[in-house]
């Protein structure tokens, strides 16, 4: 058994980052809070169905991938929520956490969902999109002839599934234990090798394509700064002996920087010099950003006096053990 944790996507982390920082006046406001509404809706969604992964006897070895993204030869990305690979057979699974009456429309291939307050609004078809990732899956598989299944599950407990043509399996999270021990008496003959089966898993991970960063936002339209958690995020810290220091509720906290920090390199730029960082985060003593820069250990180029520091990903993550350890 092998599947790994699925990780927040870049998408929501950088919209995360922009609703603690972007003014309440900007023009896009509106749009970037239902940005990150419908985002971490299809998050929480995508975990919802991981727990049931916790639950499952499977008879055979296998391993679960999540949120893959693989390019075709028309340089087209197929961006798959959940790949589930036993020696048996491969099963593609696609993920909506959409509420209200579902009717999918195999002509139109278009997902209609009417509302509780009979407003109607039109989806990109879940089972169009898996089909098209189970063509593509075939034609990178077919060295290893592996059959390959697709289903699409429902996470939202309270949307009601009606009208769907009977082409590829739709169902809620709650029935994806049932549909996978029928497709182990579907297939109770092993096609791959354990070692096979690794091999396969490991390609389709060479092939993987991570998503991009998000465009840079204008630091004019958002506050800089380390911002006060206790505070909403509306007030500035100010730097003194290496604890930042909210200036409105008198909140202290050395950590907090970290989270700033990564708001920078996921809004701004992904390294950063002695000079963008007391412009940033307003301090004012050159020697006090080098000690600060230099106290995390980050990666960096240049010379001293032209040097420029490269921010890890995952940067909070990084960070703490330095905080403890000072």
């Amino acid at each position: 058994m092998n599947f790994a944790t699925r990780e927040k996507p870049l998408q929501l982390l950088w919209l995360e980052a922009l609703k603690r920082r972007l003014l309440e006046e900007d023009s896009d406001f509106s749009y970037y809070n239902e940005q990150l509404r419908r985002v971490d809706a299809g998050f929480a969604g995508e975990r919802r169905v991981d727990r049931e992964w916790l639950e499952l006897v499977c008879p055979y070895t296998f391993s679960i991938v999540h949120n893959v993204i693989l390019m075709n030869s028309a340089q087209h990305l197929h961006q798959i929520d959940t790949l589930f690979i036993c020696t048996n057979f491969m099963l593609v699974i696609e993920i909506k956490n959409i509420s209200g009456r579902l009717d999918f429309d195999d002509i139109t291939h278009q997902c209609i969902r009417t509302k509780a307050d009979g407003t109607i609004e039109g989806f990109p078809n879940a089972l169009t999109q898996t089909q098209r990732h189970l063509e593509f899956l075939k034609v990178i598989s077919q060295n290893y002839s592996i059959p390959i299944e697709g289903a699409v599950i429902i996470s939202n407990p309270s949307a009601i599934i009606a009208s769907h043509p009977n082409t590829i399996p739709i169902f809620h999270v709650s029935g994806l234990q049932k549909h996978l021990h029928s497709l182990f008496k579907k297939y109770p003959q092993a096609i791959l090798s354990e070692d096979q089966l690794t091999q396969f898993v490991q390609k389709l991970l060479k092939r993987n394509h991570p998503s991009k960063a998000q465009p840079p936002i204008d630091p004019s339209r958002f506050r800089q700064g380390v911002l006060c958690p206790n505070c909403q995020y509306k007030s500035q810290m100010h730097y003194a002996r290496g604890i930042w220091i909210c200036s409105r509720c008198h909140y202290e906290s050395a950590e907090i920087f970290a989270e700033a920090l990564q708001d920078y390199r996921y809004l701004v730029r992904s390294t950063i010099t002695n000079k963008q960082l007391r412009e940033f985060f307003n301090i004012h003593s050159s020697d006090a950003a080098n000690r600060l820069l230099r106290k995390f250990q980050f990666p960096y180029t240049g010379s001293f006096r032209n040097r420029v520091y490269h921010l890890p990903e995952n940067l909070v993550e990084y960070m703490l053990p330095f905080f403890r350890s000072s």
